[in-house]
């Protein structure tokens, strides 16, 4: 390093390049928050007064506080009166519906359950076309709900959305095709009711497009997350009809890969070409008894009307529904309009912006303007990055867990939401910028420890896990490789671009429809790595340093808007989900940071303030509000052949509401096994036997060839909800019948396994199964009411505390053994 001194004008000088480059930082950070901010402002809600053939979310939120008054889950007195209210609004609006009784069997299994199924009650109402034979489009929606949720969310939104369009159809006059409106029971079930109707529905064979309408919270703005293959025709119609889209092929292909399924997914099973759309923010109101209308977002409302209504307008008017051959790429540009083109498009934009790339850093090499040598550690030091920057967000969220693990709420850190997302941010960032220091001043060996270090802790906080261990370790091992000696930005920063260019390029062969998330950046990065590479000087003039800061502010809002979209998703389970899209920001910033006075020091206050707002958050979650209350569970068990009961709950609440319920008969709850009906132990204490009537369970096997024939009659006896069939043979039954429908897979040998019939009522239900030799089953039927036993103490709950899962549920409980 030079001694000489330098004059106190030159240390001026170099002070006020700092702080200007500090400014330019700061000034990209803030226009990328306000980009994604932009990118998710909601619609002023219109009001009731609104034109006729406009979509009103105040008079969508009529009919959400008409339903959402309280929890209606399939099989329930309460979802009557809200098939009753939809029967009469879609006669009141000349639909003439129709109500569909079925018994539905899903094809997937959840919960580990055989079969749920269940005696389904699907509503229909057609608003007719001028050509009727047209395929038509179905609108649909789900009127069940959670069982403690008044499901203004989920799906009671959807349910009003499909309703306002309606009267907005009709208010506007004939369309060329029908426009179908299906409302399902039983998806909160496993997609029950959808699953009955494309596969048995009359109706099912005119339909040309389905269209479906969820939600996962109560806020946001709402995505169109899912279509069908072959989607080009339909995203370009899509283009074309919504003036404020929220969409991305990104999203899209990720989904499907994903094991999350909605009334859609039966629709797709039957190859139907489709769209779907749902709002997912605030999540804490998800299936729980926070989704209440005062809660709901009627702007989140109006979003979904806004994109929902025109698409529908446009799609029954059109000359076909027919797919095309291949899949669109698009998203929306921050709201404003969506970008879309088609795939093949995809691949000559990849090759153009990753063949740029890679000329310019070979151009650059054969000139010997940059050193092969400085290339490397810029593609490992990102390499670095990308690791360092996941460790430290393990390593933060498994702190919020230890400190909120002995909570009753499952939900405690998504009630954070804010709080996290500002964590994530500062902490991704500052720790990035930090190991952009390590890498400007050469200096790894404490960054490399701490990185081990941290890797080891995460791995070891709490439960054990790999991951962390293996990733805090290579981050460790690429820091000390790549960043002990001094490297100049361009040689660095045209490494890093490299490699970006080869993981665009992968993507682009992986994921062809979501390689946009890096070519898009790696588009706007020509610029600065063209300056960089070939007019260096100019890059360090005024000039050249706002062009640099304007790509930069469009990368930073370009990563805001899709990691904000990450983030909402499962960022709060998995925040280091949004690494890449800081990592990508980081760059943005590295030509303007890279010889800033003071780096490591304000990137290591950021970092640690950013690990202590993750640990702050925690500690708030510990404290229940009314936005984020405790979730308390009690209910009852009653063994009807062994005459005992017991009060059980998966855990203990702070405020001991939990311990005071279970004890009222003076047991003393203790952790135990409640096998088959959940694998982990609850906490349990005796109760006083109640005087329910033991529901029927009758087994019976004759002879069937060489084998035997098992039948299975179960029926509730004291007006359960729906009944859980356990059981356990001692070799595998084959040939499942359930109401005389076939029900996929086998039961295996040796081991419980479940069959969930939802709205059972006091009908019997049948099961038959084949035994190929002699054996023997163990079988229990639980028939699961929604109400405590008549006489057990009703202990009013603490101050934000609200019930979840099973609470205030009555399990009977029959057992019954059989040898053939």
């Amino acid at each position: 390093m030079s001694m000489e001194k330098i004059s106190a004008d030159e240390a001026v000088d170099q002070l006020s390049n700092s702080l200007s480059r500090w400014a330019l930082a700061l000034l990209v950070i803030a226009c990328g928050v306000a980009l994604g901010i932009m990118a998710n402002r909601l619609p002023a809600p219109k009001s009731a007064t609104a034109p006729t053939t406009d979509f009103s979310a105040d008079r969508a939120m009529q009919h959400v506080r008409a339903i959402a008054t309280r929890p209606h889950p399939t099989g329930s007195p309460e979802i009557d009166d809200t098939r009753r209210y939809l029967m009469n609004q879609t006669q009141a609006l000349g639909l003439n519906p129709l109500l569909r009784t079925q018994t539905a069997i899903s094809a997937r299994r959840y919960f580990n359950d055989v079969a749920p199924a269940g005696r389904m009650q699907n509503i229909v109402a057609e608003y007719r076309g001028i050509d009727p034979t047209l395929p038509a489009v179905l609108l649909m929606a789900h009127y069940d709900t959670a069982a403690l949720s008044p499901g203004a969310g989920d799906d009671t939104s959807g349910v009003a959305v499909a309703l306002e369009v309606a009267r907005a159809l009709k208010a506007a006059g004939a369309l060329r095709r029908s426009v179908i409106f299906l409302f399902t029971d039983g998806e909160e079930a496993g997609l029950l009711g959808s699953t009955a109707f494309f596969a048995s529905d009359p109706l099912r064979r005119r339909i040309g497009l389905v269209i479906n309408l969820e939600a996962r919270g109560d806020s946001g703005r709402a995505l169109m997350f899912q279509t069908s293959a072959g989607n080009s025709r339909l995203i370009d119609v899509y283009r074309q009809a919504v003036p404020s889209p929220a969409a991305d092929s990104l999203l899209v292909t990720i989904y499907k890969h994903m094991p999350n399924d909605t009334d859609l997914t039966a629709a797709l099973d039957k190859g139907l070409a489709g769209l779907n759309f749902a709002f997912v923010g605030h999540q804490m109101a998800y299936h729980t008894a926070l989704s209440t209308p005062d809660r709901l977002n009627a702007g989140s409302i109006q979003h979904m009307g806004d994109q929902v209504l025109p698409a529908v307008r446009l799609f029954a008017q059109a000359d076909s529904l027919d797919r095309a051959q291949d899949d669109s790429i698009f998203s929306d540009l921050f709201g404003l309009f969506l970008i879309a083109y088609p795939s093949w498009l995809g691949w000559v934009l990849a090759i153009a912006t990753v063949g740029a790339t890679f000329a310019m850093t070979g151009v650059a090499l054969a000139r010997r303007t940059i050193d092969w040598r400085d290339m490397l550690a810029g593609a490992g030091g990102l390499l670095a990055l990308l690791l360092g920057i996941a460790t430290m967000l393990m390593l933060a969220l498994r702190l919020a867990n230890l400190i909120v693990r002995d909570l009753s709420t499952p939900y405690a850190l998504i009630g954070q939401f804010g709080a996290l997302l500002a964590a994530t941010a500062l902490l991704g960032i500052s720790f990035g910028l930090l190991l952009l220091g390590v890498a400007m001043t050469a200096r790894p060996k404490v960054a490399a420890l701490g990185l081990g270090i941290a890797g080891l802790a995460t791995g070891f906080l709490g439960s054990f896990s790999a991951i962390p261990l293996i990733v805090g370790g290579g981050a460790a091992l690429l820091v000390f490789a790549n960043m002990r000696r001094p490297v100049s930005l361009n040689g660095w920063f045209a490494g890093a671009m490299t490699l970006v260019g080869l993981l665009a390029l992968a993507f682009q062969i992986m994921l062809p429809n979501g390689a946009h998330i890096l070519l898009w950046p790696l588009l706007l990065f020509a610029l600065p790595l063209a300056m960089l590479l070939f007019a260096p000087i100019s890059s360090l003039q005024p000039l050249g340093l706002l062009a640099m800061t304007a790509s930069a502010i469009l990368i930073a809002g370009l990563m805001a808007r899709a990691g904000y979209d990450f983030f909402l998703m499962i960022g709060v389970s998995l925040p280091a989900i949004v690494t890449p899209f800081i990592l990508l920001t980081l760059l943005a910033l590295a030509p303007l940071l890279w010889s800033s006075r003071n780096l490591l020091r304000v990137a290591s206050i950021g970092s640690v303030a950013g690990l202590g707002l993750f640990v702050a958050a925690a500690i708030d979650a510990r404290t229940p509000t009314a936005d984020n209350p405790d979730m308390v569970e009690a209910f009852y068990i009653a063994d009807i052949d062994s005459a005992r009961a017991n009060w059980v709950s998966a855990r203990l609440d702070r405020a001991g509401w939990v311990r005071r319920t279970l004890s009222q008969d003076g047991g003393v709850p203790r952790l135990g096994s409640i096998a088959p009906i959940a694998k982990d132990d609850h906490w349990i204490a005796p109760a006083k036997p109640a005087a329910y009537a033991r529901p029927v369970l009758r087994l019976t096997a004759t002879s069937a060839g060489n084998g035997h024939r098992i039948n299975l009659v179960a029926a509730n006896r004291n007006g359960g909800r729906f009944m859980r069939l356990f059981f356990k043979p001692s070799v595998e039954l084959r040939n499942l019948r359930l109401m005389d429908q076939p029900v996929s897979g086998p039961i295996k040998a040796g081991d419980w396994s479940s069959m969930t019939f939802h709205a059972s009522g006091a009908d019997p239900v049948h099961v038959s199964m084949d035994a190929a030799g002699p054996g023997q089953m163990d079988i229990q039927l639980i028939e699961v009411r929604d109400q405590w036993p008549e006489g057990a103490k009703t202990i009013p709950l603490p101050p934000h505390s609200i019930p979840y899962r099973r609470a205030g549920n009555s399990l009977i409980l029959a057992r019954a053994a059989l040898r053939w």
